[in-house]
């Protein structure tokens, strides 16, 4: 544990600064609307590369979105606790019958700024179903502590347009750099890894509907292969959520129940085809809770 306690405030140190820094010059920018929650899920049909077996994983995290008059950020945190199926690192062997019962911990940071050629020029922009051309910018900030001891780093940046729907919607291009690592030694089997660098094909949104007692939020990613031996990699994770908040005390956007869903192939570029665990469908229980 106290190697996942390192480790976890370096991925929360790093991503507070990345949303500084990235988020430095709008920074200076009045918000002109905000949400922060925080959130917990629970599935038993999650996957990891490398491993046959379902595993079961609780979530808990913290999310941030805001506007200011350049555009958008959004920052999210998660802490993902697996089951035995998924074991930590551990100092007394993998044969212990104590390492054997505990399941892996992460902690996964994403940071997200939009810049909106509506708002910083004036001018709404109304093509058809587009609204707005944005430049999109990201980072992604992980660390686990298994014996493989993934730390992924990600950096995409490229341009999005919003679709002109309930709520947002927004599609884009972007370019994408990842790096990782794994415990296993001597390199090039172990140490730090960095990809070539590809595109992702990356959509967003949040749509009320049923007279605003549900949405539907999520996200997608297609990350382009990577470099020799990966595969082109497909993420998709959906929301469909209840006002629980609204309908039980009258307070709405407060209490949110509802399912997930989660689809990932070529998980981190590894082909499916070859690896196990590499493909994943996973629906999952989901709450949130609005400040």
């Amino acid at each position: 544990m106290k190697s996942l306690t390192n480790k976890g405030k370096a991925v929360l140190a790093a991503a507070s600064l990345a949303a500084v820094v990235a988020g430095g010059i709008p920074a200076a920018q009045a918000a002109t609307w905000s949400d922060a929650w925080v959130h917990a899920a629970y599935g038993t049909k999650f996957a990891e590369p490398g491993y046959s077996q379902d595993i079961a994983k609780r979530i808990l995290g913290f999310s941030y979105a805001g506007g200011d008059s350049w555009g958008t950020n959004f920052f999210n945190l998660d802490v993902l606790m697996s089951d035995a199926s998924d074991p930590e690192a551990c100092a007394a062997g993998a044969s212990s019958p104590f390492c054997a019962a505990a399941g892996a911990q992460e902690l996964y940071a994403v940071y997200r700024r939009t810049w909106s050629y509506d708002q910083i020029s004036g001018n709404k922009i109304a093509w058809g179903p587009i609204n707005d051309v944005k430049l999109a910018f990201g980072v992604d900030y992980s660390a686990k502590n298994t014996t493989f001891a993934p730390r992924v780093r990600k950096l995409r940046i490229g341009p999005m347009v919003g679709l002109n729907v309930p709520g947002f919607a927004e599609v884009g291009l972007e370019l994408y750099k990842e790096s990782n690592h794994n415990g296993f030694s001597p390199y090039p089997q172990g140490g730090d890894v960095t990809f070539n660098t590809t595109y992702v094909l990356a959509a967003d949104w949040g749509i009320p509907f049923g007279g605003g007692n549900f949405k539907w939020t999520g996200f997608f990613d297609h990350i382009g292969a990577k470099g020799f031996g990966t595969a082109p990699e497909t993420l998709l994770s959906t929301e469909v959520m209840y006002d629980v908040g609204k309908a039980l005390y009258g307070a709405p956007n407060k209490l949110w129940a509802g399912l997930q869903y989660q689809y990932w192939r070529n998980k981190f570029g590894n082909p499916a085809s070859s690896v196990p665990g590499a493909k994943a469908s996973t629906p999952m229980i989901r709450m949130e809770y609005h400040f």
